[in-house]
């Protein structure tokens, strides 16, 4: 889908109150996903419901939980939500599968990390011949295979892989199960304010940039084509609810944090101080930036290149799967 330019500019210049309906008293019913575990899925519901951020651009969010990711990708091809977090890699194979669905924005950094215990293991090369946990259906772990590749090592042939939620591997790792493994936001924050052995020896942007020379996006939203047709002028809303939540967080994180911690939304069991920290040491990445601008098009067509180039995606996807100006 492609947006005039000059629409765009009345969006985000001088007529941006006609995509903020402050003075309308209805919204746009707005089905949210959450999830019943941690994520950063929940953390961007969290603020946007807490901080009124939904209805401030239109919306009335209301939560559709899922109980793991392959429901939720079910709910989305369904329709069932509407918007909703992915990596460019993933957007390809939906839109391979025949869901018409658009990437529009960033929405997560490369927070991911690779975390050991072991004080032997100063790099990611010292994992040769080691053990690391991995959940490897996540978009994180194709993103590592990619950068071990241009290192030189077969992550799957070098390296003892042991496949396990964010919850096992934990365990795995605290058991010495494991030499390291491959970890996110907010477990990497809290693993490493539990154990003072825990140490961070790869950090996802660093590796990245190894890989491409330029930023990479964990994560994008995308959008379903149909949800945009049938309501014209919606997109620039949805990108402000969003962007507004990734502001606010990087700009007031203590009091995301609080927000996010408090258990009153639909974040549970994260202790205070895990998102704040998060949000300063730049492991959670939350940024949204809309795939129109011109740099942040190109990180992402780098990205899918790579996936093309490693194998991870059989064909590059048309060109309005990302959206463009």
């Amino acid at each position: 889908m492609r947006i005039a330019m000059g629409r765009l500019l009345s969006v985000f210049g001088v007529a941006a109150a006609l995509w903020l309906p402050l003075s309308t008293p209805a919204q746009d019913k707005y089905p949210i996903a959450t999830f019943p575990f941690p994520s950063v899925t929940n953390i961007y519901a969290d603020i946007i419901t807490a901080k009124g951020f939904d209805k401030a651009n239109g919306f009335r969010a209301e939560p559709v939980v899922y109980g793991t990711g392959a429901a939720l990708w079910a709910g989305l091809a369904a329709g069932e939500i509407v918007v909703h977090n992915m990596s460019p890699f993933l957007l390809q194979k939906m839109r391979s599968d025949g869901i018409e669905i658009e990437m529009f924005s960033t929405f997560l950094g490369m927070g991911w990390t690779i975390v050991t215990t072991n004080p032997d293991i100063k790099n990611f090369a010292d994992l040769k011949g080691k053990s690391i946990a991995a959940t490897v259906a996540f978009s994180a772990f194709d993103y590592l295979q990619i950068y071990a590749k241009k290192k030189g090592i077969n992550l799957r042939k070098d390296i003892s892989i042991v496949d396990a939620t964010n919850v096992l591997m934990l365990a795995q790792l605290e058991a010495g199960r494991v030499d390291a493994i491959l970890s996110y936001e907010p477990n990497t924050t809290m693993l490493l304010a539990k154990n003072p052995k825990a140490k961070v020896v790869l950090f996802g942007v660093d590796a990245w940039r190894e890989v491409t020379g330029d930023l990479g996006w964990d994560l994008g939203l995308v959008v379903r084509t149909d949800y945009l047709k049938k309501n014209p002028g919606v997109l620039p809303r949805l990108l402000k609810m969003y962007r507004d939540a990734a502001t606010f967080a990087t700009s007031n994180p203590e009091e995301a944090d609080r927000i996010v911690t408090s258990g009153k939304h639909f974040t549970k069991g994260i202790p205070p101080g895990t998102v704040a920290s998060g949000l300063k040491e730049k492991r959670l990445i939350l940024q949204v930036t809309p795939t129109w601008e011109p740099a942040t098009n190109a990180q992402i067509w780098k990205m899918l290149q790579a996936g093309l180039d490693g194998g991870y995606i059989p064909a590059l996807p048309a060109k309005q799967a990302v959206v463009s100006v």
